[in-house]
């Protein structure tokens, strides 16, 4: 385990001022909230306290390996990825990164990629080498996950790619892509199907979305796999019911349970602490590997939670950042109750920089309004430049004993 004991009274020292960091700056922003989102900005306040009031008896001797998502190697970027510019602002990332004092970079590396048949693939697998070299050299652990890509949705480029997909054909390229990733790659963490809700509706697998076909694939996909030092994991999102959760770590031979957080209203945050308890009953680790506050207070179910731009554009803007922070606060103290081994935050970009909210933004298409915050937040990057949710987590981080 990458775990280390905190002494409690350093402890105490480190949570106190995070608290103090938190409630200071809400009080203060608060008051900027635009007329348009201020329902929705005082009910994520209230379920963000709500939430804090359900996780009780913190552990004084633990500490996640933290991490976020290096974006930059996010393979729904397709194309984009083999531009020259593309490894220099991955340097660039990797190197405020650590200079924060992230340990650890998640990044989507989506199936079919690096199948031999998919267009550019040497050219995305030497990309990802590169990244991979780029990480280890400063001493920031990986974790490349093999899901699918946001194929048809404004999250990527890619169009038709899964058209004719069935179970079957799915399992079995797969199985080879995963079976490339660790043998080329070598990560140190290493997730597979992690969202079945999201994958079977990006695939039109819809068997995706059944606990027992996750464990299946899982089984299949792992079966012979020379795993060396890797750690291979798989789990759901946490509105999902945690039967994904309970299949895996029972009946695969998984080394974590992978949760996303981003929804914490009705059972979601309860179900990612039964999640990670499940995890460690069956002696595994539990790992919060996506984490954001998802800008919702009634999430259909599950539906759209990953695909959802509608939602995801809310988070660009700088008067979320009170609450950015208050959700970073919560999950890192469900991480010390449980015993997350590793915590990873999604929306790197807004630990570097948010965009002033406008009414003329509201009307901007998805596509246009994230390009201009990544102008921010890439000019922030130059800088050094960090936002306030940025200094929040890098003090947390950067005050934690051992760092």
């Amino acid at each position: 385990m990458t775990n280390h004991p905190l002494p409690s009274v350093m402890r105490a020292t480190w949570v106190g001022l995070g608290l103090l960091l938190v409630l200071g700056s809400f009080a203060h922003a608060a008051a900027n909230v635009p007329e348009a989102h201020a329902e929705l900005y005082r009910g994520l306040n209230s379920a963000l306290d709500d939430a804090n009031s359900k996780i009780t008896g913190t552990s004084d001797d633990w500490r996640p390996v933290y991490s976020v998502d290096l974006l930059a190697a996010n393979s729904n970027r397709g194309p984009a990825l083999l531009r020259p510019e593309s490894l220099d602002t991955v340097r660039l990332c990797l190197d405020r990164f650590k200079g924060m004092g992230i340990q650890n970079v998640k990044f989507a590396l989506q199936y079919p990629m690096l199948r031999p048949d998919f267009p550019d693939a040497s050219q995305y697998l030497a990309f990802y080498k590169n990244v991979v070299q780029e990480a280890h050299a400063r001493g920031i652990k990986v974790m490349p996950h093999v899901t699918v890509l946001f194929s048809d949705t404004p999250f990527s480029p890619f169009k038709g790619i899964y058209k004719g997909l069935d179970l079957e054909r799915f399992k079995r390229e797969y199985r080879d892509m995963v079976r490339l990733v660790v043998r080329e790659l070598q990560p140190d963490y290493l997730g597979l199907i992690t969202e079945p809700d999201t994958q079977a509706r990006l695939t039109g697998v819809k068997e995706l979305n059944q606990p027992q076909t996750v464990v299946d694939v899982v089984q299949f996909v792992l079966a012979g796999v020379d795993r060396g030092t890797t750690l291979i994991g798989a789990g759901s999102g946490s509105w999902s019911p945690p039967t994904f959760a309970k299949a895996l770590a029972e009946q695969t031979n998984v080394d974590f349970i992978a949760i996303h957080v981003y929804p914490i209203t009705g059972r979601m945050l309860t179900n990612a602490m039964q999640m990670a308890r499940i995890a460690r009953a069956n002696n595994k680790r539990a790992i919060i590997d996506e984490a954001w506050l998802y800008k919702i207070l009634k999430p259909a179910g599950g539906d759209n939670v990953a695909a959802a731009s509608d939602v995801f554009r809310r988070d660009t803007y700088s008067f979320w950042e009170p609450l950015d922070k208050k959700f970073i606060a919560l999950i890192l103290k469900l991480a010390r109750t449980e015993h997350v081994s590793l915590v990873s935050f999604f929306w790197s970009g807004m630990l570097f920089g948010y965009l002033e909210y406008t009414p003329e933004l509201e009307r901007l298409p998805y596509r246009e309004l994230a390009q201009r915050h990544n102008r921010v937040v890439y000019q922030n990057l130059q800088s050094g430049t960090l936002s306030g949710t940025g200094e929040y987590y890098r003090d947390v981080m950067l005050k934690a004993p051992g760092n």
